[in-house]
């Protein structure tokens, strides 16, 4: 009996994103003698995939972006086929007894789907117990609307099967990028989405989470990167370590690097673990931070002292690891005036090249406490039912601040991000082995950061630290050897020098006729000592002795490098 599971979005762009939950979803349904397959992608795609496979049944998970797209959804199957239309995921506390009578979706599953999805559809097809007696359901019977007792939580995960990516509707898409070790989360933030059964954490044996990534390695061939979903990955050092020692023997035999968040107050008192983890593959870390204002934070519940954001950057940066990622919300609860903006410099500083800040709004999801007493918190709702709500425009402000203007607060907050990291890539501020880092993440593993973004926004930049990457040059320093270095441009000069003006101009810059004559001849083809002896026969005249000549020589190298306008290379 074929039962299609779906995550449908009007954000893909293609079909390439892979929603892990659905898999674990179609492998509890086939250990019960389902046939379930799997379609993540657009929605106009859809109802060709109903009409060509004929499900007998369709489930939807939904968030806090798509409800609205799967209620339209829903009632077209509905009018269509008149199947059985199912709806879950986290979303789905926040559906009520108005959902399903516009949706004509037939039940609402909360809580984790292993256990209560395969009941439901053996009551709907095999008359095996009623939907009464399963619990996290919503329905309409008769016109009322019916809630069963609250899902139960699945307690050994290590007895649910491994994802079903065979079940995939897009055959030409590889997956096991996606990992889920454990769930729930020991810490209760105000902002974030709850979930039945997500204040209790549960953990998987990590034998089994390495055979499943072994599994997912034999499968797709080109997999080099793991993320691991979990919301606190990183909550008991015993495991992380064994979760180390285990992802260095399979390093040993494929070159993948991996991904998790971190709750900085949870880890704290023993963050000295990360030197193990970086060397296990640990490439990318996400921490929540949310404010720089201390007393936010508190209001927040996040558990954790800015000092302590601080240090732990700080530390994670000089232990070498690639990437820091956080997030800033935006149009929370009021904060002083500019701890933020100071905060982020502070980190940049740290961490340049290193940390990677992003900027979101807040948002009211269903059963917070922002949602559920905006008055607390001093904020103002503008969508209740989230049927406006979406990243590109606040939907919740503090008391007495306008929607536009916390937009143009996260527009000056962004400023300050871009400006801070343009400022260091200009002066070059950043250590040559974070670049490197962030070029390797980028052109090996697919992960680019803000920082490679802004490097790649940079032609000179990008053409300079990538010659070093290829390991086709080095940067300039002054204590050059003139006898075995030959100088390299980074860029061609037909396409980069203008001279419009009567003389030559590089990047907005006048040059000098040695700085031209200079740049001419730094093509990689003859030393240093060869073109200093050359243009000293044509400028020494202006200089005292050659040793003030080759002093000024050095000046204009350095100078060209710190435009990156210059590599070198030696034999």
């Amino acid at each position: 009996m074929k039962i299609l599971l779906c995550n449908v979005s009007k954000k893909y762009e293609t079909i390439t994103h892979e929603y892990a939950g659905l898999f674990y979803l179609a492998g509890a349904l086939e250990t019960e003698g389902f046939e379930p397959l799997v379609y993540h992608g657009k929605p106009e795609n859809l109802l060709k995939e109903i009409e060509l496979h004929e499900p007998k049944a369709v489930g939807f998970s939904c968030d806090f972006d798509n409800w609205d797209l799967i209620a339209h959804l829903a009632k077209k199957i509905k009018e269509r086929w008149g199947i059985p239309v199912l709806v879950g995921g986290p979303q789905s506390i926040g559906l009520k007894k108005d959902f399903l009578e516009d949706s004509l979706v037939d039940y609402i599953l909360r809580g984790e789907g292993e256990v209560s999805l395969p009941r439901l559809l053996h009551s709907i097809f095999n008359q095996r117990g009623e939907a009464k007696h399963i619990k996290g359901l919503a329905y309409l019977k008769d016109g009322n609307y019916i809630e069963t007792e609250p899902p139960d939580m699945i307690k050994n995960l290590d007895e649910l099967p491994l994802p079903a990516y065979h079940c995939s509707l897009h055959k030409n898409h590889s997956y096991g990028r996606m990992i889920f070790t454990g769930r729930g989360c020991p810490y209760h933030c105000a902002y974030c989405a709850p979930s039945p059964g997500k204040e209790k954490v549960r953990l998987r044996s990590i034998p089994l989470v390495l055979d499943e990534i072994k599994l997912n390695l034999r499968n797709n061939p080109d997999l080099n990167y793991i993320i691991i979903m979990d919301d606190t990955f990183t909550i008991n050092r015993q495991r992380i370590e064994e979760f180390c020692k285990g992802m260095k023997e399979i390093r040993k035999e494929r070159d993948v690097v991996w991904y998790c968040e971190c709750h900085v107050g949870g880890i704290k008192s023993w963050m000295d673990i990360l030197p193990a983890m970086i060397d296990s593959g640990l490439i990318r870390l996400q921490i929540g931070i949310e404010s720089g204002d201390q007393k936010v934070l508190d209001q927040y519940n996040k558990h954790v002292r800015i000092e302590d954001i601080i240090e732990f950057v700080s530390y994670a940066a000089d232990s070498g690891l690639t990437q820091i990622a956080t997030n800033f919300i935006v149009g929370g609860p009021e904060e002083k005036d500019g701890v933020t903006a100071g905060l982020i410099q502070t980190l940049m500083d740290q961490a340049p090249g290193v940390i990677d800040i992003i900027t979101g709004f807040l948002r009211a999801y269903p059963g917070t406490e922002i949602l559920n007493h905006p008055g607390k918190f001093f904020l103002k709702l503008h969508d209740n039912n989230g049927s406006l709500c979406s990243d590109d425009y606040p939907f919740v402000t503090p008391a007495g601040r306008s929607q536009d203007q916390v937009m143009k607060d996260r527009q000056e907050l962004n400023k300050v991000i871009r400006q801070s990291m343009q400022k260091k890539i200009k002066n070059h501020e950043l250590k040559e082995a974070a670049v490197m880092k962030q070029f390797k993440a980028a052109l090996t593993y697919g992960i680019r950061s803000r920082w490679f973004e802004e490097i790649n926004a940079n032609p000179r930049a990008y053409e300079y630290y990538y010659v070093i990457y290829l390991n086709e040059g080095q940067a300039f320093d002054r204590n050059l050897d003139f006898s075995r270095d030959y100088p390299q441009r980074t860029f061609e000069l037909w396409r980069t020098m203008t001279v419009t003006e009567g003389f030559p101009q590089l990047d907005g810059v006048a040059i000098s006729p040695l700085e031209y004559e200079l740049l001419l001849r730094c093509a990689g083809r003859r030393t240093l000592q060869e073109i200093e002896e050359e243009l000293y026969v044509t400028f020494g005249n202006y200089y005292q002795n050659q040793t003030e000549f080759h002093g000024r020589l050095i000046d204009i190298l350095c100078h060209f490098d710190d435009r990156y306008w210059l590599t070198h290379f030696t034999i």
